[in-house]
């Protein structure tokens, strides 16, 4: 997603927000879709794992919500923890940004074949955490192939992949709209998932 020059440092914090919380939509929609495809029910862990998944190709981005780094906390102790991770967030966001730029590597089939080498070690540990990973990062591909710039799904090779042929405006109107279909969906899908079986049982 492009910010331009004239917007506010305000207004582009705001667009990269409802950015970031569109992907968690989708990586939870993802997650949840492909459950119910494949009839497992994932652990509740799998969810928050997909949503970070998903906010991962944009790491190529130092604006983003990992590429700018982890929040930090008001717990001193998890600050401390979590700083290394922070920066080396940081100092990959800002060598895929210098020298391969944004949405390039990170949102081709390439880079969906190198996270998947890079979360190998957790398919025999955890199936349902490894298929939460890969699904949410795939998530992001796809919403990020609804909007206007498409995704270079062959990269190097510059040809840009849109599932709609002029694409939504991230940030916009419609964009808003598609996250609340998507949220919808993804709501039918974990009641589907976790709660339609405890009510028809008189558990709830």
């Amino acid at each position: 997603m492009r910010i331009f020059a004239f917007e506010t440092p305000r207004a582009a914090g705001l667009l990269f927000a409802l950015n970031a919380t569109t992907h968690a939509i989708f990586g939870v929609a993802a997650l949840a879709g492909v459950s119910l495809l494949t009839g497992n029910e994932p652990p509740l862990y799998a969810y928050p794992a997909a949503v970070v998944a998903a906010w991962l190709p944009d790491v190529d981005n130092p604006r983003s919500r990992l590429g700018n780094g982890l929040s930090r906390t008001k717990v001193p102790v998890l600050d401390v923890i979590s700083r290394p991770l922070s920066w080396a967030l940081r100092i990959t966001s800002f060598t895929l940004f210098r020298t391969v730029g944004h949405r390039t590597l990170t949102h081709s089939l390439l880079g969906v074949a190198l996270f998947a080498v890079l979360i190998s070690p957790v398919a025999p540990l955890s199936p349902e955490l490894f298929l939460a990973l890969l699904t949410g990062y795939i998530s992001h591909l796809f919403a990020d192939a609804l909007n206007m710039r498409g995704v270079p799904l062959m990269w190097p090779v510059k040809w840009t992949f849109r599932l709609l042929p002029r694409g939504v405006k991230s940030g916009g109107v419609t964009e808003l709209l598609v996250a609340f279909v998507v949220a919808v969906a993804a709501g039918f899908e974990v009641y589907a998932l976790h709660l339609a079986g405890a009510f028809s049982s008189g558990v709830l």
